[in-house]
């Protein structure tokens, strides 16, 4: 069976469908309706769906970094007790 590429991606990596809709401001009907192969996109489909990847992937990328910046600063005390206002 044959699928879009778009749908594997989304996927394997875990973006919603509404996420790329949201992102993409193509409504997510017609998204899913793309994704199943009812519709064909337009050109300007195609490139605000692909950019709306793009914005996941550097929202990812932003992300990563705080996340390897906190463990980088908190590496010797992962597991110590602190409040929860305490969060840094």
């Amino acid at each position: 069976m044959q699928v879009r590429l778009l749908r594997l991606l989304r996927e394997k990596h875990s973006i919603s469908i509404s996420q790329l809709a949201r992102l993409s401001s193509v409504c997510r009907q017609r998204m899913v309706q793309i994704e199943l192969g009812n519709q064909e996109p337009t050109e300007y489909t195609k490139s605000l769906v692909k950019s709306a990847f793009e914005k996941v992937i550097k929202q990812r990328q932003r992300d990563l970094v705080s996340l390897e910046n906190d463990f980088l600063r908190h590496r010797h005390n992962l597991l110590d007790y602190i409040e929860e206002e305490e969060i840094p």
